[in-house]
């Protein structure tokens, strides 16, 4: 096993993307699932953007060498190209579905060129897919920012304290797109200060009984944040709940390697693929079932279009 590879976060970003299905089951519910997808919607992408900006940063360390156009490119090629398919696939998809149900309502009508131009810039249905050139943006700002400032500004806790308070702001400021990139721009930077904190300190004592610390307060987290929504207090909670995943499985050599790296390896693809999986099975629950679905039957479709889309991820 790798001693560098930080196997938590392969958990993590699985689990993650478990949690980011919840939030396109676009199925009339209760209102105790739209709290799940809540939490699934604000913390699992922090989370997403938190663990890129840590591996982003352990890449930096070990490629001193590369220029930053060189880091940027080989991140355009990891996230745009599956990013750009999808998209075409789903606005197509969304069209056939139109024409077909008269569910999404409108695609057809307003699939012109200028609405075009806007999914490929930012995600599919304007929405769904913003998540992908919102984190690739960040990154690429990151690492020209890591090369180019001078050492106070890019030290690891410089990085830590102003992600936190970027993502935050971003959070508490509003929900549209200009503000989802705020906050995904200050998790990244989180995750990167993160990154070089824990890899300096690993071995230390402190760290160890840090990542204890925050594996017992995190269900404490997860409760009040929870009882927090809607409140002033939400966003202060969802940053609890997330920092204390990312220090407790921010070890090397975590437990259940394989299963981990799995959903860690198909967690992208069941992020683009889930879109159009919930989407098809709400379009046809809607058409056999019109009355909104309790938990019960809002929480048997999650793990159906997760599977699916698990499935067809591990293709």
């Amino acid at each position: 096993m790798n001693p560098q590879r930080h196997n938590g976060f392969d958990w993590l970003r699985g689990v993650a993307a478990l949690f980011i299905v919840a939030v396109h089951l676009s199925v009339g519910t209760t209102p105790s699932w739209s709290r799940l997808a809540a939490f699934g919607a604000q913390t699992c992408i922090e989370l997403f953007a938190a663990v890129s900006g840590f591996l982003l940063a352990l890449r930096l360390d070990r490629s001193r060498d590369d220029s930053p156009a060189s880091l940027v490119l080989r991140r355009a090629r990891r996230l745009l190209p599956a990013f750009l398919k999808w998209t075409v696939f789903y606005l197509a998809a969304l069209s056939l579905m139109d024409w077909c149900f008269g569910v999404p309502n409108g695609y057809l009508e307003k699939m012109g060129p200028r609405f075009i131009a806007a999914s490929v810039l930012r995600g599919a249905a304007e929405v769904h897919l913003w998540f992908v050139p919102s984190l690739f943006a960040a990154s690429a700002v990151l690492i020209a920012a890591d090369r180019f400032l001078c050492a106070p500004l890019r030290n690891a806790w410089t990085y830590l304290v102003c992600g936190a308070a970027i993502g935050l702001a971003g959070s508490c400021a509003g929900t549209n797109f200009f503000f989802h990139d705020v906050r995904l721009f200050g998790w990244t930077m989180l995750g990167m200060g993160l990154s070089r904190i824990v890899r300096n300190r690993d071995g230390s004592d402190a760290m160890r009984r840090a990542r204890v610390l925050a594996a017992f307060s995190f269900p404490f987290a997860l409760v009040a944040a929870v009882f927090a929504q809607g409140t002033v207090f939400w966003h202060l909670a969802d940053m609890a709940v997330a920092l204390a995943l990312l220090l407790a499985l921010s070890g090397t050599n975590f437990p259940g390697s394989r299963i981990g790296a799995f959903l860690s390896r198909t967690s992208l693809d069941v992020y683009y693929s889930h879109v159009f999986v919930s989407r098809a099975l709400s379009v046809a629950i809607c058409a056999w079932h019109p009355e909104p679905l309790g938990f019960a039957g809002a929480f048997c479709l999650w793990l159906l279009v997760w599977s699916i889309s698990l499935a067809f991820a591990a293709r």
